[in-house]
């Protein structure tokens, strides 16, 4: 796990500074209120049902996060990813969009996930540099063979890699195009052959290559809207089924316009490219494989509710609604997450004091002001946005008491902020 310093601290405020967005890594730090969830997922699903056991596959499962928008979909994906992380599963943050990540081209899904995927960072720029199946595959390799790819030449360990990988090309899986690539990918960083492994780079992360750059990296199969999800259950069959990790999450975030821009016939391919999935997950086809999908509640009302096939799986067992937390009031929610956001921000600023007396009841104001201004709707990101603010206005004026007036003009300021940042996003979908 990494540490949490002053300079990671840094790292995750920022995040919640600019957007109001979890932060890439660090989410947990600031978590309230789904605990127990994360900890029921973590237990039924990546220790128990998608790990594997001796030699049997781990099962594959999926799972729908449910929220309005601004009310913890992404904070709890964040959450689940470093929980996997922690039990040595790769992960893929993914971010629906028509033009990124359209649920009805399963080339592009692959893609996606393909320059996503990650293996457990070991600092807080791996967040950020280390995405992609060609560098997960490197690091887990140099994992399990520490020094192959990055100390000094060894002839004895280079043989042992070589020996490994010609053991792996058996596998049992879907493609073994892909898997020929993996092999070779780390075969020619072994042997210097930089041409090879600039292809078979490319070819891991779902970009497009001429049939004769494949050709010479002996590839004989290039992605298109056929073999996409083909190529995604290879990767779930090749991580695992090598033992290079536990498994594979794999996180889809949708964006809050993407099925409503879709025309009524690419919608229906989404809806299958959905129960495909699901279906495969069930059939054993996604070993070590969980799908966490995180969906506004219009997808159950507007959209699933059109295709009786996949509303049938959206049932109750299958479903986390993040917006009414047991056991925990929104205004105690959002006061508590005000608590943690502070305790992070005392990691930076050591010498910032403020009374417990005080900063309860600025956080209460806060918490207040916060949900009469939403309505109850994304309450969460504009708590997190104001919080931050109002840190940084003791920390650079002194240390007050906030009145009424005080926080309605604080939150109505944080709140403009995100309206004109979401209205700028809707713009940007539709064009």
């Amino acid at each position: 796990m990494i540490d949490v310093n002053p300079r990671n601290a840094k790292f995750v405020l920022q995040s919640l500074k600019e957007s109001g967005q979890p932060p890439k890594w660090g989410a947990s730090l600031i978590n309230v209120g789904t605990d127990r969830l994360l900890r029921q997922l973590t237990q039924e699903y990546l220790k128990d049902h998608c790990a594997p056991i001796e030699d049997l596959d781990g099962g594959g499962a999926c799972k729908w996060i449910e929220a309005d928008y601004g009310n913890g979909k992404t904070q709890f994906l964040r959450c689940v990813q470093e929980n996997a992380w922690q039990e040595n599963y790769v992960t893929a943050f993914v971010e629906l969009s028509q033009d990124e990540c359209p649920l009805d081209r399963p080339d592009k899904i692959f893609g996606a996930v393909a320059r996503a995927i990650q293996a457990t960072p070991l600092d807080i720029p791996d967040v950020d540099r280390c995405r992609g199946l060609d560098i997960a595959l490197e690091q887990l390799i140099e994992r399990r063979f520490p020094g192959v790819l990055t100390g000094m030449p060894d002839d004895t360990l280079r043989d042992q890699v070589i020996e490994w990988l010609n053991g792996i090309k058996s596998l049992p899986v879907e493609s073994t195009s892909l898997l020929t690539a993996a092999v070779r990918h780390i075969v020619a960083l072994l042997e210097g052959d930089n041409e090879t492994v600039e292809i078979t780079r490319l070819y891991l992360r779902g970009e497009p290559l001429p049939a004769a750059n494949l050709k010479r990296a002996g590839i004989f199969e290039k992605l298109d809207k056929s073999n996409g999800f083909r190529m995604l259950r290879t990767v779930c069959q090749l991580v695992q089924r090598s033992g290079l990790a536990t498994g594979v999450v794999l996180l889809f975030d949708e964006a809050r316009r993407t099925l409503s821009l879709m025309s009524t016939k690419a919608q229906k391919v989404a809806c299958e490219n959905l129960l495909s999935v699901i279906n495969r997950c069930n059939s054993g086809e996604f070993p070590g494989t969980l799908f966490l999908y995180a969906v506004m509640p219009e997808f159950f009302t507007n959209f699933a509710t059109n295709y009786p096939a996949l509303q049938q799986r959206c049932g109750a067992s299958t479903r986390l609604n993040l917006n009414s937390l047991q056991g925990i009031k929104e205004a105690d929610l959002l006061e508590k997450i005000g608590f943690k956001i502070t305790s992070v921000f005392k990691i930076i600023h050591q010498h910032f004091d403020v009374d417990e007396d005080v900063l309860q009841h600025n956080l209460n104001v806060l918490a207040t002001e916060t949900i009469r201004n939403t309505g109850g709707t994304g309450t969460r990101r504009l708590m997190v946005r104001s919080c931050v603010q109002h840190l940084n206005n003791m920390l650079t004026d002194g240390v007050a008491t906030l009145n009424q007036d005080g926080a309605q003009a604080l939150v109505g300021g944080m709140s403009e902020e995100l309206r004109s940042s979401e209205r700028a996003e809707v713009e940007a979908e539709g064009e």
